[in-house]
């Protein structure tokens, strides 16, 4: 009688690190998933660099002119809207960056993707993803800070 044959043993999975044809499949990427994303980091951005808008800057009306403080709460009405949409607006450009940014992934993953139909759908891809990311770090990306 013959022992009973040995399979080989499995790798382990670790559930931290999914297998590699996982990571390959589109389960983790999609196209759609990442353009949805960044549209609506985009929206979002919007939304947060009119915030400031909604109350605007203080006005000489809402202050008592007679008032020995007047100018000082003026000035320091003001310096604070000021300070409010300089915040906002470095973070709408922050959030509007990265949707920028998850759809030019999107279309550079998108074009090295297999399943894409035709070349030139791929080359269009790949070309938009590239100047989308371009234009990103061109135009768009400023590590100045102001005080």
């Amino acid at each position: 009688m013959q022992p009973p044959v040995q399979q080989p043993n499995q790798p382990a999975t670790n559930m931290y690190h999914p297998p590699q044809q996982a990571m390959l499949s589109g389960g983790l990427f999609s196209l759609h998933k990442f353009l949805m994303i960044g549209v609506i980091l985009i929206l979002i951005a919007g939304l947060i660099s009119v915030l400031p808008d909604f109350t605007g800057p203080p006005a000489t009306v809402d202050y008592d002119t007679s008032d020995e403080n007047y100018p000082g709460n003026f000035n320091q009405a003001t310096e604070s809207y000021n300070d409010f949409e300089r915040v906002m607006d470095t973070l709408a450009t922050m959030i509007a960056m990265t949707g920028v940014g998850l759809i030019g992934y999107a279309f550079v993953r998108e074009a090295y993707d297999e399943d894409t139909t035709t070349p030139a759908l791929r080359i269009t891809l790949l070309i938009l993803g590239t100047v989308m990311l371009l234009q990103m770090l061109g135009t768009g990306f400023n590590l100045s800070v102001s005080l």
